[in-house]
C-alpha cells in the first residue's frame, strides 16, 4: 500500500515500512522522512576523531583521486578502521595512497565517501573532535558540536582493492635527501608515453653499492643527481619510478617530516613508506634510454656566477615570441654575451664576466631548458658550462653541452643541453650572428 501527503504545496510519497515526522521547534518545523529500516539496522562504522588530523590526511588522499573518474568510485575516499586508527585510501588504479591516523573507534569498519566534498566540509569546520558514523544503507552522520549532518556513501567493500602488500624493502632515504634529489631531475622528465619501448615519462633510479643514482630526459636536455646517503645496495638495481608517482611523493615530504622513506617493490607495484603514509604505483613496463654514451668528456669550461646567469636568462627569454624561445651564446674571451630577439621586433643583449681559457664559440640554446635547470644549482656560488671539444667540429654537429655546479651541490647534478648553431673562431662570428 502506497500513500501520498501533501505538505505546504509539496507532494511526498512514502513506502510502507517508513513514517514522517517534524523536526524543530515552534514555527521552525522541517519534514523528515525516516526509513523504518534505518532505526532497525544495526551501526556498521563509528569513529571519533580530531578535525585538523582528518582534513590533513583527506587533503593528502586527494592527490591520488581521479579528477574525472570514468568509474564513480575512484572519485571516493575510502575510510576504514584499522585497530584504534582510522586508515583513509584513495586510488585512481595507476597509484594509491594509504594515510593511517589515530581516533576512538566505536564500531570498527568500512565506508567509502566523495573525497573533495567531504574534504571540502571537513574544512568548514571549526577545530575539535568530528563524530563518524554509518549504518547499513552507508549513509554517513557527521556531529560535531551542535552541528549534525548525513553524506551519502558507498559500502566499503565496494571500494577497489588495493595493491598487493609489499613485503621487500630495499632502501631507505631521508625525506629531505630523496626530496632534493627528485627536485633535481624533475624538471627534465619527459612525457608520460612510451617511444619504441621507450619509458621517457619516468625517472630512471639506480641503486648502488655506493648510493643512490636518477636519471630522467626528454631528448632535448637530461639531468643526473646522485647522493651517497641511504642504504647501500649490493649490486645495481634499476627502478622506473613514473613521473606522476615523483610529483605525488614531493608533495607528500612535508606532512611526512622527519620520519624515514622506504622504498619497497612487488611484481606489479612500487612502494615508498613514510611514518603513516604508504604510496603505491603500478610498475612501468619498458626501459630507459641508455644514457651514459651520452655524457661528454670537455677540456674547457665556463665558469661564471650562479645568480647572475639565471637573472640574465630570466631578463632575455621574454625578449624572444617564437614557440620555442633561443639565447645566443657569444664567448669571447673573459666576456659572455647573451642575446634573445624576435626578428623585426624585440632584441636584447647582455654581458657576463666569465672564466674562459678557449677560442671564441658560439651556440644556441633552449631559453626553457636554461630556465629548469639552473634554479636547482642555486646552492653553487658559480655553475660551469663544459663546451666538448667535439661541439665546434662544425656548424652541423650538435654534441651536448653540460651544465653543473663548480662547487658546493651536494648531489653532483649534471644537466646536458643540447644547442643548436654551434661555430668557433673569429672568422664565423658574422655567420653565427646572421643566422640567429
Amino acid at each position: 500500500m502506497r500513500t501520498f501527503l501533501s505538505i505546504a504545496g509539496h507532494r511526498k510519497k512514502f513506502s510502507r515500512g517508513a513514517f514522517f515526522v517534524f523536526v524543530g521547534f515552534g514555527s521552525h518545523m522541517s519534514p523528515c522522512y525516516i526509513s523504518m529500516r534505518d532505526m532497525l539496522e544495526e551501526t556498521q562504522f563509528a569513529v571519533r576523531i580530531r578535525r585538523a588530523n582528518l582534513e590533513s590526511a583527506l587533503r593528502s588522499a586527494q592527490t591520488c583521486v581521479a579528477g574525472r573518474p570514468a568509474v564513480p568510485i575512484l572519485g571516493y575516499a575510502l575510510l576504514e578502521t584499522e585497530g584504534d586508527n582510522l586508515s583513509i585510501r584513495s586510488t585512481d588504479l595507476t597509484q594509491s595512497l594509504r594515510v593511517t591516523i589515530p581516533c576512538t573507534v566505536e564500531k570498527p569498519g568500512a565506508v567509502a565517501l566523495r573525497a573533495r566534498r567531504f574534504l571540502d566540509f571537513v574544512g568548514s569546520l571549526a577545530q575539535g573532535e568530528v563524530s563518524l558514523s554509518a549504518k547499513g544503507n552507508s549513509f554517513v552522520a557527521i556531529s560535531m558540536g551542535g552541528l549534525r549532518a548525513t553524506m551519502p556513501g558507498l559500502p566499503g567493500a565496494n571500494f577497489p582493492a588495493s595493491f598487493v602488500p609489499c613485503t621487500e624493502w630495499m632502501a631507505r632515504f631521508h625525506p629531505g635527501a630523496l626530496a632534493g634529489l627528485i627536485g633535481r631531475v624533475l624538471p627534465t622528465i619527459g612525457e608520460e608515453n612510451e617511444e619504441g619501448g621507450l619509458a621517457l615519462g619516468c625517472a630512471l633510479l639506480r641503486l648502488t653499492p655506493a648510493g643512490v643514482l636518477m636519471v630522467t630526459t626528454d631528448r632535448y636536455r637530461m639531468a643526473r643527481a646522485e647522493m651517497r646517503t641511504g642504504t647501500p645496495s649490493p649490486e645495481d638495481r634499476d627502478i622506473l619510478l613514473p613521473r606522476r608517482l615523483l610529483r605525488t611523493l614531493l608533495s607528500l615530504f612535508p606532512v611526512i617530516g622527519d620520519a624515514p622513506v622506504d622504498l619497497g617493490l612487488t611484481e606489479k607495484a612500487i612502494f615508498f613508506r613514510g611514518g603513516s603514509y604508504m604510496l603505491a604505483a603500478r610498475r612501468v613496463a619498458g626501459r630507459f634510454p641508455a644514457f651514459e654514451p651520452v655524457i661528454p668528456s670537455w677540456r674547457y669550461e665556463v665558469v661564471v656566477s650562479t645568480s647572475d646567469m639565471l637573472a640574465a636568462v630570466n631578463r632575455l627569454s621574454g625578449f624572444d615570441d617564437n614557440p620555442v624561445a633561443m639565447i645566443l651564446f657569444d664567448i669571447q674571451g673573459h666576456t659572455l654575451e647573451l642575446r634573445a630577439r624576435t626578428p623585426g621586433a624585440y632584441e636584447a643583449v647582455e654581458q657576463l664576466s666569465v672564466e674562459w681559457l678557449g677560442a671564441d664559440t658560439r651556440f644556441c640554446l633552449r631559453a626553457h631548458c636554461l630556465m629548469s635547470c639552473l634554479p636547482p644549482l642555486r646552492c653553487a656560488e658559480r655553475v660551469v658550462f663544459g663546451i666538448p671539444d667535439r661541439a665546434a667540429g662544425g656548424p652541423q654537429e650538435r654534441v651536448p653541452i653540460a651544465l653543473t655546479a663548480k662547487a658546493g651541490d651536494p648531489y653532483d647534478s649534471l644537466y646536458l643541453l643540447m644547442p643548436t648553431a654551434v661555430t668557433r673562431g673569429a672568422e664565423e662570428r658574422t655567420h653565427a650572428r646572421a643566422t640567429f
